[in-house]
């Protein structure tokens, strides 16, 4: 009988101690992310802050903001272009929210971009969605790959 209480307290003890040890990982979830993004954001690259609000250890949301560089795409296919890429500076934001279990999540949200330069569209305001690999510590990778379609057609000189 001693053998069988003593074996019940072991394991509520053991179970107690593995779930301080997970609240203790998510709990240690960096929220304050900078980045560099490759091809993203209306950019060629830009450099982003992000905060992270866990909500829930499976649910997160997510705002970014950021300044970047890119340079207008041209298709010359016979011979050189007749005129240099225009160059112009861009402004990223997004809000996403993030569903997932420990480091993988699906990612999904709202995004925009300021243009500063030469360019016929001031801001472009576009959905995204992909996924992202959260580390649980600080100081660990921390990757994100997503896509994003923006609103072609609409007038933005008034917003």
């Amino acid at each position: 009988m001693k053998r069988i209480i003593l074996t019940i307290i072991l394991i509520f003890i053991g179970t107690g101690l593995f779930a301080q040890n997970n609240e203790n990982i998510i709990g240690k979830r960096p929220t304050n992310i900078i980045s560099l993004n490759l091809f993203g954001d209306a950019s060629m690259v830009s450099i982003n802050y992000e905060k992270l609000f866990i909500i829930k250890p499976t649910i997160i949301l997510s705002g970014k903001i950021g300044f970047g560089y890119n340079e207008e795409f041209q298709l010359c296919v016979f011979g050189p272009c007749s005129s240099p890429p225009d160059q112009y500076f861009t402004i990223t934001n997004h809000i996403t929210g993030d569903i997932g279990k420990r480091k993988l999540f699906f990612e999904f949200g709202l995004g925009g971009t300021i243009l500063l330069g030469n360019t016929t569209q001031e801001y472009s305001f576009y959905p995204m969605i992909g996924f992202r690999l959260l580390p649980l510590r600080s100081n660990k990778f921390n990757f994100r790959m997503f896509g994003q379609i923006p609103f072609t057609g609409l007038d933005t000189d008034y917003w």
